[in-house]
């Protein structure tokens, strides 16, 4: 009864994704610097809070699919490059990683082949490296 009481309430509204997660997460974080160090930063973290509740209960679909998109366009750069480290780290010990000095493309090649000539995928420079 209560559930779909909730559901008609949130009809039509824009509700929670990503963008308001990681303002939530932002806004605990203040919170615990406010409390253990200095006081007015929580109410910092309180006006974040007060905005992911505004972004949840609105009714302007499109302005708050805007913000998302403008987050996205930040946020999916970062989450490649750490997903990106996360595999450079599994793998540190099949692959090595290496730049290419003409274009700086991101190149792997297998451990243990001593010196090799590897020629870039992007620009076609042809250079020598140790594996």
């Amino acid at each position: 009864m209560l559930f779909q009481k909730f559901q008609q309430f949130m009809y039509g509204r824009y509700g929670g994704d990503t963008f308001s997660l990681a303002l939530l997460v932002i806004a605990l974080v203040l919170s615990l610097i406010g409390g253990l160090f200095f006081w007015p930063v929580t109410l910092l973290a309180d006006v974040v809070y007060i905005y992911v509740l505004f972004r949840m209960f609105s009714k302007n679909i499109p302005a708050r699919q805007r913000e998302y998109y403008a987050f996205l366009k930040v946020w999916e750069p970062v989450k490649k490059w750490f997903r990106f480290q996360k595999q450079k780290f599994d793998q540190r010990g099949t692959y090595k990683y290496f730049k290419c000095p003409n274009c700086k493309q991101q190149l792997r090649a297998p451990r243990g082949r001593g010196k090799i000539e590897v020629t870039c995928q992007k620009c076609h420079t042809v250079f020598r490296t140790k594996t």
